[in-house]
């Protein structure tokens, strides 16, 4: 995994938009996944303090922020090999219609932020049939 600070300095190099999608990284990793009565977005987040993190909805976008602050050094310290990465991150998603983004849920759990966005009732069960001409 890249140090945050190498991405912040390629991001600086490369511009700002998009550095990550260039590096082909993304941080934090996450995974998304679907139940019957759900979306379901769990990041891994070890660290981060629940109160860095923002998860707001903007139009069908999902977006989490946050900073992930960079652990004390003590006087005399070399590190050797950094692979844990520090600094903000932001990532956005966007969600289909057929949930409701008026019902999300979030919590944390060790070191996982979880969201849970309910299915919508009324456009999961429309269903329209196109004539072919």
């Amino acid at each position: 995994m890249f140090n945050l600070k190498f991405q912040e300095m390629v991001g600086f190099l490369l511009g700002p938009e998009n550095s990550e999608d260039r590096l082909g990284v993304c941080y934090p990793s996450l995974d998304v996944y679907e139940s019957t009565d759900a979306l379901c977005i769990e990041l891994e987040i070890p660290g981060v303090n629940p109160d860095e993190v923002n998860v707001e909805v903007v139009g069908r976008t999902l977006v989490i922020a946050g900073m992930k602050r960079d652990a004390p050094v003590s006087k005399g310290v070399r590190y050797i090999r950094m692979e844990r990465g520090f600094g903000k991150f932001r990532r956005e998603l966007d969600i289909p219609e057929i949930f409701d983004l008026e019902k999300v849920d979030a919590r944390f759990s060790d070191g996982v932020l979880i969201i849970r966005i309910a299915r919508s009732e009324n456009k999961a069960k429309l269903i329209k049939r196109i004539t072919i001409e």
